[in-house]
């Protein structure tokens, strides 16, 4: 049961590094998505990016919970964000950039522990 006088869980600095770019590349991969929605014949091609976004949210609510354990989601995340670089290919270049923030910043999931 939560507690209502209990402060709102507030994720530790070096975990929102991780988890704001996440966020950040599921919207620009929704837009990239209806981008390519938006064409008569190659529509299929956003169908990748929603699905990657949501992988994308995913993780970033996994990531959110006070009770996470960071060290368990490296894997994952380090997938999500090598896919993340892989969609510059689909031309969502704010994923490609929040992949390599992700990327560059996986080390910091090691060092927190819940």
């Amino acid at each position: 049961m939560h507690d209502p006088a209990a402060p709102p869980y507030d994720a530790p600095p070096d975990i929102n590094i991780i988890r704001v770019p996440l966020l950040i590349s599921g919207i620009f991969n929704c837009l990239a998505a209806v981008g390519w929605a938006s064409s008569c014949f190659l529509f299929f091609l956003g169908i990748p990016l929603v699905i990657l976004a949501v992988f994308e949210f995913m993780q970033f609510a996994r990531l959110s919970k006070p009770d996470v354990n960071p060290p368990e989601h490296k894997g994952r995340t380090q997938l999500i964000a090598i896919f993340e670089c892989c969609s510059i290919v689909l031309a969502s270049v704010g994923a490609l950039v929040c992949g390599i923030i992700v990327l560059a910043n996986l080390n910091k999931l090691d060092q927190h522990r819940a």
